[in-house]
C-alpha cells in the first residue's frame, strides 16, 4: 500500500533494507511525480523541489541554483532552510562559478555527486552552517544543466544511494516539466509577438485604408471637376459647329449654284468635325476610340450627303481602337477621298459606285494601313497628282498624309485602289 505524504516524513532511509527503500522511493516518487507534473510554471516546480519534496523527506536544507550559462555561474534562487530567509527573499544568495564548490562542480560536469562526509572534500562550500555529508542533484534540460539542486545535512553519511537515486528520478521528472513549461512560454511568446505583428499591421492597414480613402475622394472629386469641365466644352463646341452649320445653310438657301456647292462642301466637313467630336466625347475616358462604331458612323452620313448618284459602302477594320491625336486626322482622311472619289465618278459619267474601305494590320507591328478601292473599270485617278496639283482637296489630302506621317500610293489594276501606310 502507498504511503501518504505524512507518513513518509521523519522516514531515515539508513534503516531500510533493500526491499524496504525500493519502496519507499515508489512512494514518494508517486506522491510528487504529480505535483511536478501539474506545475504551470517554472516557480511552482522549483517549489516543490525545495519545498515540498525536501519538507517531505525530512531534510534539514535544499537549496536551488539557477545556472547561467552565458557568463558560467549559478545562484541560488530557491531554498528550504528558515534562516535563509528575510521578508520573503533569499538572505546572502550565494553566486558560484562553475566548477566552485559541490554545486558549481555539478553544474560545470552535470553528473550527481553524493558527498558522505564533507570534511573530506577540497570543494566543500561553506554557506550558512557546517555540513556533515551533501547531495547534490542536475536538472538537464536538452543535455545541459539548467539547475542544481544542493542538500546539506549536518550529520557525516546521512545521505545514501537510495537518496541519490531518488533525487535523480524527480529530477528526471522535472526535466519533462520544465521543458513542456518551456515550449508553452515560447509558443505564448509566438503568440504574443504575432498579435504584436497583428496589431501593427491592422494599424498600418488602417492608415493605408484611410490613406487611400481620402486619395480616392480628391480623385474622385477631381474627376467630377473634369467631367464638368468636358460636358461643357462639349457643350460648346456642339453649339459652335450648329451655329457655324446653320449660318452656311443660311448662305446656301441665297447664293449662287457654284457657291452653293463650296458652302455644302464646307457644311459636310463641318459635320464630319462634329461627327468625330461626338465620338471623341462618347470615350473621352480612355483616350481611345472605338474604330468600329467610328467607321460606321461616318460613311452612314458621307452616303447621306451625296444624291447625284447610287453609292455603296463596305468596310473591314482589324485595328480595335485609334488613340484621339490619330482619329481627327484619319476621319478628314476618309472623308476627302470619299468626296474626290464622288466627283471623279461623276465626271466620268459613272451612275453608281461601290467602295470598299479597309484599315489593317501589316506584317510589320508598327503600322497599319488604310485601303480605298472599287471595282470601276475606269482609272479615275490617272490624271491626279496628290503632290503638286493646286486642286483642293488633293492639298487636303497630302497635307493630312503628312500629318498622319502615312505614304500614299494609288495603283489600278481592275480596281481604283489607294493605300495610306500610316506608322502606329
Amino acid at each position: 500500500m502507498l504511503m501518504s505524504k505524512k507518513e513518509i516524513q521523519n522516514i531515515d532511509l539508513k534503516n531500510f533494507n533493500e526491499g524496504d527503500a525500493q519502496s519507499f522511493l515508489i512512494d514518494v516518487i508517486h506522491k510528487f511525480s504529480q505535483d511536478i507534473i501539474a506545475a504551470e510554471t517554472t516557480s511552482d516546480i522549483f517549489h516543490v523541489l525545495v519545498n515540498d519534496v525536501a519538507k517531505q523527506m525530512a531534510l534539514k536544507d535544499c537549496v536551488l541554483y539557477k545556472v547561467n550559462r552565458e557568463i558560467k555561474q549559478i545562484e541560488q534562487i530557491a531554498t528550504y532552510r528558515e534562516n535563509k530567509f528575510e521578508d520573503g527573499q533569499i538572505k546572502n544568495a550565494l553566486t558560484l562559478n562553475f566548477g566552485e564548490g559541490h554545486a558549481g562542480l555539478v553544474a560545470e560536469t552535470g553528473s550527481s555527486l553524493l558527498i558522505k562526509d564533507v570534511s573530506k572534500s577540497k570543494n566543500y562550500k561553506f554557506d550558512v552552517s557546517m555540513a556533515g555529508s551533501e547531495l547534490v542533484i542536475p536538472v538537464k534540460i536538452n543535455d545541459e544543466v539548467y539547475a542544481v539542486i544542493s542538500s546539506e545535512h549536518p550529520e557525516p553519511y546521512f545521505y545514501t544511494e537510495y537518496h541519490l537515486k531518488l533525487w535523480d528520478v524527480i529530477a528526471s521528472i522535472a526535466t519533462g516539466a520544465l521543458v513542456k513549461i518551456h515550449k508553452k512560454e515560447e509558443l505564448v511568446k509566438i503568440q504574443h509577438r504575432l498579435e504584436d505583428l497583428l496589431d501593427k499591421q491592422s494599424e498600418d492597414l488602417d492608415k493605408a485604408i484611410e490613406m487611400l480613402s481620402d486619395q480616392f475622394a480628391k480623385l474622385k472629386q477631381y474627376r467630377e471637376k473634369q467631367e464638368t469641365l468636358m460636358q461643357e466644352i462639349h457643350h460648346r463646341v456642339t453649339n459652335n459647329l450648329q451655329i457655324i452649320s446653320s449660318i452656311l445653310r443660311l448662305y446656301m438657301s441665297k447664293d449662287t449654284v457654284e457657291s452653293v456647292n463650296t458652302l455644302n462642301a464646307i457644311h459636310n466637313r463641318v459635320q464630319v468635325m462634329a461627327l468625330i467630336h461626338q465620338n471623341i466625347y462618347k470615350t473621352m475616358e480612355s483616350g481611345m476610340v472605338g474604330l468600329n462604331s467610328y467607321m460606321s458612323d461616318l460613311l452612314n452620313y458621307l452616303k447621306s450627303t451625296t444624291s447625284r448618284f447610287v453609292i455603296g459602302t463596305g468596310y473591314e477594320v482589324e485595328i480595335n481602337f485609334l488613340s484621339i491625336d490619330v482619329l481627327v486626322s484619319f476621319g478628314l482622311y476618309i472623308t476627302e477621298v470619299f468626296y474626290m472619289w464622288v466627283d471623279l465618278a461623276d465626271q466620268h459619267g459613272l451612275e453608281a459606285i461601290e467602295l470598299r474601305f479597309e484599315v489593317l494590320k501589316t506584317k510589320d507591328e508598327r503600322s497599319f494601313e488604310i485601303n480605298i478601292y472599287d471595282q470601276s473599270k475606269i482609272a479615275l485617278f490617272e490624271n491626279v497628282d496628290f503632290h503638286s496639283t493646286d486642286e483642293m482637296g488633293c492639298i487636303l489630302i497630302s497635307a493630312l498624309t503628312d500629318q498622319l506621317e502615312g505614304e500614299l500610293s494609288y495603283t489600278y489594276e481592275n480596281q481604283n485602289r489607294i493605300r495610306l501606310t500610316i506608322m502606329s
